[in-house]
């Protein structure tokens, strides 16, 4: 039975007459006051006092066409809503020609303050519509304008037991599910860290992290391994694509899409990024997770919805959503996400209005409102959110990759050969000498840079900064010149120069230099 909600007044006026005559007699020499039994009776009213029906049709262009049949026991939805008028259908021959005000009886008149709702439908075998109905100063009487006819009765609603039931809902909406990956590897983590690499973290348990080398390029992955999102940024990088796989039983999609306006990766419980790292000598890539004020906003909405939910499905609402599509729903609404990172009440006001509700949940919306105007809903919110924002510091984790300036340790030295001799200083500046029989041939020096290996086997980039020949006839091929690069290497106590084409030794070494 279509409803419509509106505020009316009906007047009934009762008409009816009562005469009375006092009769007076005759002569005499004595007047006398005429006995009780003397006066003549009353004579009946002629308008009799219509019995108050249970369900009338108010206004009606055609009441005559309104019949109201007979009545049934009305539903017992539980939840702290419970019936307060008989079910009564309600007919018309043919379709309504236009919305009628309809007034229904209640069993007895209800407490002051208490929500009075409608529930019509057009047939015993259609679900339950309700609505809002306008409770009379009397308190028995509720009207509502219908659009259609069927069947209608009266509900009405203990507030003070629903909403303790809403702070045992609030206080009961389960955890997320830990993800199962709670760790991460990844190959190649000594070669990583080779040439002056090195990674470090925060002691927190918001990330798992690995720094490895795979073979194309150094690479650092991290995994959400909390119940609930975390965002990841990594300054002058894009997000990267995320791999792996969240618990099942949240609308993870859903939720990304609605926070994922800010910067950096959205990483869902158990799913990974991975970064690339080629850095230069000095600097250092930083990736930072934190839980921000708009995630806050949706963990807190899921508690709503789980709430709302509950709530429906407790007042025995035929089709109620689950908290899992309640909360998909409403992420799916812009007014909603335009309140994430604000406070309880706009996250109410704006994610649960009357607009929202009526729309994801039209039939029934109308029966959360008292629960959403209950201070009780919003405070709660309110400390939930207060709590997750004390609660930032701990989760936020930082992991900074770094590659050291360039040193020479290991390379530092004096190395000879017959007639030759290189020596390499601690800011990596090499000066090399070759000789012949007759005295020096020619100098070369020269700045390494990006040292690279470990202690059995080192290398760096050299580049040619001076060349003095003394003796050009005993060069064989071309003469090297400045700004000419090559790679400096150091194996085993030999040093292979690149510019001349000869290796020189440590003395440990000098019988591998003898010739």
């Amino acid at each position: 039975m279509g409803a419509h909600r509106r505020r009316a007044t009906t007047w009934r006026v009762l008409a009816g007459a009562t005469t009375a005559a006092l009769l007076l007699g005759g002569c005499g020499a004595k007047e006398a006051e005429p006995q009780a039994a003397e006066l003549p009776a009353a004579p009946p009213s002629s308008t009799p006092v219509a019995e108050e029906q249970p369900v009338e049709i108010v206004g009606a262009a055609d009441p005559e066409a309104f019949s109201v049949g007979e009545p049934r026991s009305a539903p017992e939805p539980g939840g702290g809503l419970y019936p307060v008028s008989e079910v009564y259908p309600v007919r018309h021959d043919g379709p309504l020609g236009s919305p009628a005000l309809v007034r229904v009886q209640l069993d007895n008149a209800v407490p002051r303050g208490t929500p009075v709702f409608v529930i019509s439908r057009g047939t015993a075998e259609q679900p339950w519509s309700y609505l809002e109905g306008d409770l009379d100063p009397g308190r028995r009487h509720v009207e509502f304008i219908a659009s259609e006819v069927g069947e209608v009765g009266v509900l009405a609603m203990d507030r003070r037991a629903v909403l303790a039931a809403v702070r045992d809902d609030l206080a009961g909406v389960p955890a997320l599910p830990a993800p199962e990956a709670t760790s991460t590897s990844c190959v190649g983590a000594d070669a990583a860290r080779e040439d002056g690499y090195g990674a470090r973290s925060w002691k927190r348990s918001t990330l798992a992290w690995c720094f490895g080398d795979l073979g194309e390029g150094r690479t650092l992955r991290v995994t959400n391994t909390r119940s609930v999102p975390v965002r990841v940024s990594v300054p002058g990088t894009e997000a990267p694509e995320t791999t792996g796989s969240s618990p099942e039983g949240t609308p993870w999609d859903a939720w990304s899409a609605a926070v994922d306006a800010g910067s950096g990766a959205w990483l869902a419980p158990g799913r990974s990024a991975s970064y690339d790292v080629e850095l230069d000598p000095g600097s250092a890539l930083l990736a930072t997770a934190r839980d921000d004020a708009r995630g806050r906003s949706v963990q807190a909405l899921r508690s709503l919805s789980t709430t709302l939910s509950a709530r429906l499905r407790a007042f025995g609402v035929e089709g109620a959503p689950t908290a899992r599509k309640l909360f998909a729903d409403l992420l799916a609404e812009r007014a909603c996400t335009r309140a994430f990172g604000k406070d309880a009440a706009a996250l109410v006001g704006s994610c649960a209005g009357e607009d929202a509700l009526g729309t994801l949940v039209p039939a029934a919306g109308v029966l959360l409102a008292p629960v959403l105007d209950a201070p009780v809903l919003r405070s709660t919110l309110a400390a939930e959110l207060d709590r997750l924002a004390q609660e930032a510091a701990g989760v936020e984790q930082r992991i900074e990759v770094s590659r050291d300036e360039p040193t020479f340790e290991g390379l530092v030295g004096t190395y000879r050969g017959p007639r030759r001799s290189l020596v390499v200083s601690e800011a990596g500046l090499v000066t090399e000498r070759l000789a012949g029989p007759k005295g020096p041939v020619i100098d070369l020096t020269y700045q390494l840079a990006d040292a690279t290996g470990t202690a059995a086997r080192r290398g760096a980039t050299a580049t040619l900064t001076a060349v003095e020949v003394t003796d050009p006839k005993m060069i064989s091929g071309a003469v090297p010149k400045v700004g000419m690069t090559g790679r400096f290497a150091l194996e085993k106590g030999v040093v292979s120069p690149p510019f001349l084409g000869t290796t020189y030794c440590t003395t440990e070494a000098a019988k591998r230099c003898a010739g």
